[in-house]
């Protein structure tokens, strides 16, 4: 049996699954590079925009880079290999949102640079190029797996308040699912096949409290419904955002698991047998998409 230490999914979580962390992120995507930039893309208080920009820098996700401004040398910021690589997981919670969010102010469109086309977004196996969704894999969890409840937050509680009023950076619900570590793990159970309240209380090591809460809000946001025997069973909507979670996992995986922390949950794609690497292919041309081949384009 292995210690009992958080395994790379547990601390993958630990570091992205937090709404302010996810949208610092996604506007140095887009290509935010300073201060000012996200104070004002992103509606940040200061407080809590040099907490998270500290905390990105410590994990490695984020790199100082000095500018010069009017004479003056100023500290920016850059995505480093790390950083960057979560580009898989923002286009699928970007993919998600637009597809199954209703909003008064349309997302922009996800463009494909190499075809010019607005597109969905189609998930594939890399090892063999077949299309992915939660019934096509299965989920190995390692029976010495602790429950996250070993996860230090690393940030305070997250509030309720209002987003970014920015279209491209107001995403209510797919920032409920996978915006705050609690949230991810409980729909990533769901997607596991965990129905019984029970079953996520011990599978998770979450309290009564916490759980009662994220499932009264997936019930709400229509990823979940409640059967008649008390279960939680997935919507089409929750199943949906399976690519946010895979992409999590994969994204763990690589950086967490490269740093040394052991492999407590693997996705398999049971056509091929290989554990999944998830490709992004664009529905209109049909080939892969790659980091810098997507761009948005707002609605006029």
């Amino acid at each position: 049996m292995r210690p009992q230490e958080l395994g790379a999914v547990g601390r993958g979580l630990g570091l992205l699954a937090d709404t302010w962390t996810l949208l610092i992120l996604q506007r140095a995507f887009l290509g935010v590079s300073r201060y000012a930039g996200w104070r004002e893309t992103l509606n940040i208080s200061d407080a809590t925009l040099s907490a998270r920009l500290r905390g990105l820098v410590d994990a490695g996700l984020l790199e100082p880079r000095s500018y010069a401004d009017g004479g003056r040398e100023r500290r920016g910021y850059a995505l480093t290999e790390r950083g960057g690589d979560i580009w898989k997981l923002l286009i699928c919670t970007w993919d998600w949102e637009k597809t199954w969010v209703p909003r008064e102010v349309p997302l922009p469109e996800i463009v494909h640079r190499d075809c010019g086309r607005p597109t969905r977004v189609r998930v594939c196996c890399a090892a063999c190029g077949g299309a992915v969704g939660p019934r096509d894999t299965e989920v190995e969890r390692e029976p010495w797996a602790p429950g996250l409840d070993r996860l230090a937050r690393r940030h305070p509680r997250r509030t309720r308040g209002a987003l970014p009023v920015d279209p491209l950076s107001f995403l209510p619900g797919a920032m409920e699912i996978i915006g705050d570590r609690w949230g991810a793990a409980v729909l990533g159970a769901a997607l596991t096949g965990i129905r019984a309240f029970n079953c996520f209380a011990l599978e998770l090591a979450i309290s009564p409290e916490v759980l009662s809460d994220r499932l009264r809000r997936f019930v709400a946001l229509g990823v979940l419904s409640r059967s008649g025997d008390g279960e939680y069973r997935l919507t089409d909507k929750g199943r949906a955002s399976f690519p946010i979670h895979a992409c999590l996992v994969e994204w763990s995986h690589r950086w967490c698991g490269g740093d040394g922390a052991p492999i407590d949950l693997t996705i398999r794609h049971r056509a091929c047998g290989q554990p999944l690497c998830v490709r992004l292919d664009c529905e209109q041309c049909g080939r892969a998409f790659a980091r810098d081949s997507v761009s948005p384009v707002r609605p006029r």
